[in-house]
């Protein structure tokens, strides 16, 4: 009478574990299957005739059957364990994520006798990851891999199969993974960590990746692992770089039109022996056009050797150009060359000769018409067997109607001209010459900044550069020694610039003036082509605003 009632129990366990939704076995206290429901068959592909009685790991092959059973870890600690993520294989060897919780079973004298676990799919949700374009994975507190999307696949070129029940370590090879793990970091403080690294994949190629880490927790809030989100830069610092070579020239780089024009001429120019006037204001490269003059010039074997008349008084200025003999004047104990002398077979580059004193511009003048100079105290005339290139920020014609330059020097100086404009003419150069200076300063600073953000880049845009690259330059080297992650913010910037960029903004409002082309296409990309704020900082309204726009040739 007992078996019998003890089959119908059975029965009656049976038809309630077969309702159930999620996959339900139980195990005795050897781990051999006791109970398998109808979810469990769907779920593994095997039946229940031949699931019962044998040893549950033959049934599921998870990563945690050898070490980290759930059953196992409940009658351990006498508790239930819940929400354990793994990945079990079914008949056919397809992954499927479950989400795993389990319990001890107990005889009537509440004696551990096996244990009851439950199995809930996790296909739909981990449907979901697989269809994020970012790579994924998710790790227990082993830091096992319990999940690898498609496009961790794509980054490492390790298949799920692969990595799934493996140490994470071992699929991403990364220095962070010994010192300073994301995940490890995410786990340990509760926090999410946002962080790039470098990592090789399958191939030994080194990526540069963007990774954020968090914790995951269980229903009871317990900690069960992480899952890390990754993003492959490669790509992104590829084009930047194409963009980059694309319009670089020498250690030029502009896709501003006037610009590219300079570029255009320069080989021909290069090619010559003219003397070359460089005319730009202040810190719009003058020096890096001359050496890029001189290096594709046939002198390029030869010493470019620079002067700046600006940084020397005029006594000083003429020995350091035409150089001293010995006895020449009080103190001159020697024979010392002048940079004329030492630039033999080179190039002289004469940087703001709108300073040269008018007595050297008179000496000046017969070196270009004669090719010879005569240092202090020689008896006898050198040859220069140099080529000149000059520059100045001033305006040389208004110095010659003032007379304070030569008109004739003037002349011979300006066989060939080029105009570098100003950084406020070429305002869409600024994110190449940002980029520009972050890969410079990375290097030189040791840091990983890899962009500014939105709103650096639009108070840059904005920014009129009285100081032009130079300035720039200076601004985003100091930003990036304040930087302590991979994006300057408007943190980062000096105080200085912030208020210099606010009262530039009142003044153009003050001013009542319709500003330039070069203004309105500053504005509308401070403003994502959103007119009416356009105007609202302007203060006109948006149809004098469209006259402006239309009259100017500017588009949306």
């Amino acid at each position: 009478m007992a078996d019998k009632d003890n089959c119908e129990q059975l029965k009656y366990f049976s038809h309630i574990i077969d309702s159930v939704a999620d996959g339900v076995f139980t195990v005795d206290r050897d781990m051999h299957v006791i109970a398998f429901n109808r979810a469990a068959e769907l779920m593994t592909g095997i039946k229940r005739t031949d699931a019962v009685g044998r040893p549950c790991h033959e049934i599921f092959r998870t990563s945690v059957c050898d070490n980290g059973c759930p059953v196992r870890e409940a009658m351990k600690k006498g508790k239930p364990v819940t929400n354990r993520e793994v990945t079990i294989k079914n008949a056919e060897d397809q992954l499927i994520p479950v989400s795993v919780s389990a319990s001890i079973l107990y005889d009537d004298e509440g004696n551990p006798i096996g244990g009851v676990e439950t199995l809930r799919s996790m296909k739909r949700i981990y449907a979901i990851m697989d269809s994020v374009a970012d790579g994924l994975f998710t790790v227990d507190e082993g830091m096992h891999i319990t999940h690898f999307n498609k496009a961790a696949e794509e980054i490492t070129g390790v298949s799920a199969l692969e990595a799934i029940g493996r140490p994470c370590y071992e699929i991403f090879k990364s220095e962070a993974c010994t010192g300073a793990c994301p995940m490890v970091e995410a786990i340990a403080t509760g926090q999410s960590i946002q962080r790039e690294v470098e990592i090789s994949d399958r191939k030994g190629r080194k990526k540069l990746i963007s990774v954020s880490a968090s914790t995951l927790y269980d229903a009871a809030g317990n900690v069960m692992g992480g899952v890390e989100t990754v993003r492959d830069l490669t790509p992104i610092t590829a084009i930047k770089e194409e963009i980059r070579e694309k319009y670089s020239f020498r250690s030029l780089v502009s896709r501003n039109p006037a610009m590219r024009r300079l570029f255009d001429v320069m080989e021909d120019i290069a090619a010559s022996n003219a003397t070359v006037f460089l005319n730009g204001e202040s810190g719009t490269g003058k020096e890096l056009f001359a050496r890029a003059i001189h290096d594709l010039s046939p002198r390029r074997e030869g010493p470019m050797v620079i002067v700046n008349c600006g940084a020397l008084p005029e006594t000083l200025l003429e020995s350091e150009i035409f150089g001293v003999r010995k006895g020449a004047f009080t103190g001159a104990t020697e024979n010392r060359p002048g940079r004329l002398e030492l630039c033999s077979g080179g190039t002289f580059f004469l940087d703001e000769i709108g300073d040269l004193p008018l007595p050297l511009q008179v000496k000046l003048l017969r070196v270009l018409e004669n090719h010879e100079f005569q240092p202090l105290g020689a008896r006898s005339p050198i040859k220069a067997d140099v080529r000149f290139i000059t520059a100045t920020h001033r305006n040389l014609e208004d110095m010659v109607a003032e007379g304070t330059f030569r008109q004739d020097l003037y002349f011979r100086i300006n066989i060939v001209t080029l105009n570098i404009p100003p950084l406020r003419d070429r305002r869409e150069d600024i994110p190449l010459l940002v980029d520009m200076a972050l890969q410079r300063f990375n290097l030189t600073y040791n840091k990983k900044v890899r962009a500014v953000s939105p709103e650096v880049l639009k108070l840059l845009l904005t920014h009129s550069f009285p100081g032009n690259v130079r300035e720039l330059l200076n601004l985003i080297e100091q930003s990036v020694i304040l930087c302590r992650g991979t994006e300057i913010t408007p943190d980062h910037l000096p105080t200085n610039f912030l208020g210099q960029t606010h009262e530039q903004a009142q003044n153009t409002r003050r001013s009542g003036k319709a500003p330039t082309a070069a203004d309105l296409n500053a504005l509308l990309s401070r403003y994502s082509g959103n007119r009416a704020e356009v105007a609202r900082e302007l203060n006109i309204d948006r149809t004098t605003l469209w006259r402006w726009m239309k009259r100017l040739g500017v588009k949306e």
